[in-house]
């Protein structure tokens, strides 16, 4: 095996154990909604808006990346978003509403530090390797959510309480943070973090914000609600929490494809339109035909792991340089996890408003269908531009 070939297989293993840590918040939690609900007097307006908080950290949180990325190396910001990530996982341990909002909100905060600094450290350190690497961290990203939501109820009946259950992921991110702690402290500031850019100014931007804002809210609605949602039809809360690790599972490959493809044209629209069809002919079939949940759930997984690898990509490949994507998936994120923190709360009002499951179903593909307007802009590449994996090769 060649050097080479070794260096890329160790920086694959290091973006799949950092990112496994970034989706056990909002994963976990879904299937064990309704014990949680029951024993804190949760209504589903403000289950909603437990569910929303974190996105919503995603998104504010966000530009503090970009900001330490000018004072320190982007490894050392990484250990610090996935410490704080472990200690709030470990403060839900208490059967408290304010020990568990407390700390879903500084979890939250870490894993906004930890996904914006992930993709900037790949472009930085691997540019020859960006498309693959982004491809394995989006991957990753689903991989997390899958074994969160299957587990979740198994791991409830086994440690006989759902705060012992959502706690218990703060140890494989604590495990983490062990692992990272040398290669954050060797880590020196790379140069091309070190001039401050204003993305604000690029509609492209603005662009890119609106399709991570609707991917994002649809994506986190459907994480959120979903188990509820199937329950409602008479699936067992345990095949509910399959059938949503279904949909994460089945988001894997498309999840790690999209990015490598993304990145071997300068135009993305056509993969923008394939990737919206096919999550939203899954929640069509879902709300006509719920008795083919199995078939329906896996084509929602499938294109909402494709639209999040696209929405992952698309600010790396709309930098011009290094120097700009911390900024500018700042920027993204900023705009796009705001908009997303209203998915699972408007869900949660929907019903509470129309007394049912069906009319939120309903909203949920609405805004699913919406990623395709969105996204045109941000896909819209130059043609005259070289293909954007051999621009990647020469930046950096």
């Amino acid at each position: 095996m060649s050097v080479r070939h070794r260096s890329g297989l160790t920086a694959a293993a290091a973006v799949i154990l950092l990112s496994l840590n970034l989706r056990t918040l909002f994963a976990s939690l879904p299937p064990l909604l309704g014990d949680v609900q029951a024993d804190l007097g949760l209504s589903a307006t403000a289950s909603g808006l437990l569910t929303t908080g974190p996105v919503l950290c995603l998104g504010l949180v966000a530009p503090l990346a970009p900001w330490l990325a000018r004072r320190t190396a982007v490894e050392r910001i990484l250990w610090l978003g996935l410490a704080a990530t472990a200690v709030g996982l470990a403060m839900r341990g208490r059967e408290s509403v304010a020990w568990l909002f407390a700390g879903t909100l500084l979890a939250g905060a870490g894993v906004a530090v930890a996904q914006v600094a992930l993709p900037v450290l790949i472009r930085v350190r691997q540019p020859g390797r960006t498309g693959s690497l982004l491809g394995v961290f989006s991957m990753a990203i689903a991989l997390s959510g899958t074994i969160a939501a299957a587990a979740s109820v198994p791991l409830d009946r086994a440690l006989g309480s759902w705060p012992a259950a959502l706690a218990i992921w703060a140890l494989p991110a604590a495990a983490v943070c062990v692992l990272w702690a040398l290669p954050a402290l060797r880590a020196r500031r790379a140069a091309v973090e070190d001039r401050p850019h204003r993305p604000w100014r690029s509609p492209v931007g603005w662009w890119l914000g609106a399709f991570f804002g609707m991917q994002s809210a649809a994506f986190y609605a459907t994480l959120a609600w979903l188990p509820t949602m199937l329950q409602d039809r008479g699936v067992s809360e345990r095949n509910a929490g399959l059938l949503l690790g279904l949909v994460t599972f089945a988001s894997f490959a498309p999840a790690f494809l999209l990015p490598v493809l993304a990145t071997r044209r300068a135009d993305q629209r056509s993969l923008l339109a394939a990737t919206v069809a096919v999550p939203v002919a899954g929640l069509a079939g879902l709300a006509v035909a719920p008795g083919a949940a199995a078939v329906w759930v896996t084509l929602i997984g499938v294109g909402q792991g494709a639209t999040l690898g696209l929405g992952l990509i698309l600010p790396v490949l709309r930098a011009p340089d290094p120097s700009h994507v911390a900024p500018l998936l700042a920027m993204t994120q900023f705009i796009g996890y705001t908009l997303a923190a209203g998915g699972p709360w408007l869900l949660g009002f929907v019903h509470d408003l129309a007394g049912n499951w069906t009319a939120p179903l309903y909203v949920l593909l609405a805004i699913t269908a919406l990623e395709l307007p969105a996204g045109v802009v941000a896909a819209r590449g130059n043609p005259r531009r070289a293909a954007p994996d051999a621009a990647l090769s020469r930046t950096g």
